[in-house]
């Protein structure tokens, strides 16, 4: 009973469609042993936890970032040196790496806070591309092409590697949504309606868009960390810009400014390009068309949509906000 009261409090307001997908997902490994399948919704939980954490910035202040691969990668392959390098262990690593990832939001944040629009994504995508070429030249220590290999998973069985890849992106969505709901996230909004209006109300905007930064990488490097250590592998493709615009359509499709948005989006596309791998030949073009086709037809995102906002229930089923008529 005393659990159940501590836990309570973070399930008020949520998403009841985002909360079935959470169950789902923990209830789909207990009655199968597709190890295919869940391989495949245990990459769908980490590419939610990249998009949930870029949503917390871009999503909230409108500052599109992107070079979030660097936080991802850097992280990435900070906990796999640690991990393999040093006698370090992985449960230690990944919060190591995740700290500097966020550390690295800060300073990020600082450098960059003066820049707008194309200017700061510009700016953020420029440090991506300097670690991505920094893990070729220091290949004695990060493998170059080939990565490092050979890390350490998180247990034996792959059913128990996905509960903990699912428990870090539970513990994440639910973080993000106090975040998103306290008067630090109502601040950010504040800011991405108009900056300006903000700042002249007394408020040091200059600060939340650095925590909130610091933030998003910080989370980044949690999703990084686990990735690596779930793939026992991280390479150059986890630094690329092909992993920023992913995680950007990701969240962008999803519902940006939501969390849950991204979430849904994350989860559901990621399972939609890991089922593709049967047509193989076809896989890019088709899930390609099928990102343009929902972009067009959802500009704003799914959740978005103007029948889901329109209608009470729908925004009550959907973003867990408002009572049902």
């Amino acid at each position: 009973m005393n659990l159940l009261k501590k836990i309570a409090p973070l399930t008020q307001n949520q998403s009841p469609f985002g909360l079935l997908i959470l169950i789902a997902m923990a209830v789909y490994p207990l009655i199968s042993d597709n190890i295919f399948h869940i391989e495949i919704i245990k990459l769908a939980a980490i590419y939610a936890i990249f998009a949930m954490s870029w949503d917390i910035l871009t999503g909230y202040t409108h500052e599109v970032n992107f070079g979030f691969a660097f936080f991802i990668g850097g992280a990435g392959y900070l906990s796999g040196i640690l991990s393999s390098h040093l006698p370090v262990s992985l449960f230690l690593a990944i919060p190591v790496a995740a700290m500097a990832a966020g550390v690295s939001g800060i300073f990020i944040g600082y450098v960059t806070l003066r820049l707008k629009g194309p200017y700061f994504a510009m700016a953020t995508l420029a440090f991506a591309s300097i670690l991505y070429k920094l893990s070729f030249i220091l290949y004695e220590i990060t493998g170059g092409e080939e990565g490092i290999s050979g890390l350490d998973a998180f247990t034996d069985d792959p059913t128990q590697d996905f509960f903990v890849v699912w428990g870090a992106m539970v513990a994440i969505y639910f973080a993000l949504c106090l975040y998103a709901r306290s008067k630090h996230g109502i601040i950010l909004k504040a800011i991405r309606a108009d900056e300006d209006a903000t700042q002249s109300a007394g408020i040091n905007t200059a600060y939340y868009k650095i925590e909130a930064f610091a933030i998003s990488g910080f989370m980044a490097g949690i999703g990084g960390g686990v990735f690596a250590h779930s793939q026992m592998h991280i390479g150059p493709t986890m630094l690329s810009g092909y992993l920023s615009v992913i995680v950007v359509l990701l969240a962008m499709i999803g519902g940006m400014g939501t969390i849950v948005g991204p979430l849904l989006g994350a989860i559901c596309l990621s399972i939609v390009n890991e089922s593709l791998r049967i047509v193989e030949e076809y896989r890019i073009i088709i899930y390609t068309g099928l990102l343009i086709l929902f972009i067009y037809l959802a500009p704003d995102g799914w959740i978005n949509l103007k029948f889901i906002k329109g209608s009470r229930l729908l925004s009550f089923i959907v973003m867990g906000d408002r009572k049902p008529r």
